[in-house]
């Protein structure tokens, strides 16, 4: 499970999907882990927040980062690389993978899961199902971690988790 967040809500997410998944699977953001370390993993699961209807780029995270805070306000964590960047330096090979990101509830596409989806195809890996968008709450304050979203998101994380988990299953030896 690897991650890109900013005020903790993608973190949050993916530590409740990672529950599902069960007890081994290991969660970092993208400067916890080398993309180098997905060779020979039963499944690799990204997430990232969306930002412009897509994932953060360098120059969405910089606005980010000029926002001025207010009292009691926590700032963005900046220091986490990009999730496509991470992405493009998986190495190439069969990889079980799926796709997920944290957004704004509304009509605006799938958000950052295509993209996500399209970059771990590329990298050539097999999607197991359908990226999954989780919603956050649009504030201008943000004052604690993870506070963005959606009452019942974490549950339905987990949820979706524990679905991951019977896809990625491999399928039984015929004979």
């Amino acid at each position: 499970m690897v991650y890109q967040s900013l005020w903790g809500n993608t973190a949050a997410v993916a530590r409740a999907i990672a529950a599902g998944l069960g007890p081994s699977t290991r969660v970092a953001h993208t400067g916890e882990v080398s993309p180098s370390q997905v060779e020979g993993l039963d499944l690799l699961v990204v997430g990232a927040p969306v930002h412009g209807m897509t994932l953060p780029t360098a120059q969405s995270v910089t606005s980010v980062g000029r926002r001025t805070t207010g009292p009691g306000e926590m700032p963005a964590n900046l220091k986490q690389p990009l999730l496509r960047e991470w992405l493009s330096a998986i190495p190439r090979g069969p990889l079980q993978a799926a796709a997920f990101d944290t957004r704004v509830k509304g009509f605006l596409g799938r958000g950052g899961t295509s993209t996500i989806e399209r970059l771990l195809k590329t990298q050539g890996c097999q999607l197991v199902t359908r990226g999954e968008g989780f919603i956050v709450v649009n504030q201008r304050a943000v004052h604690e971690s993870a506070s963005m979203l959606q009452e019942g998101e974490l549950s339905r994380a987990q949820a979706w988790g524990a679905g991951l988990r019977e896809l990625a299953q491999p399928p039984p030896a015929l004979g």
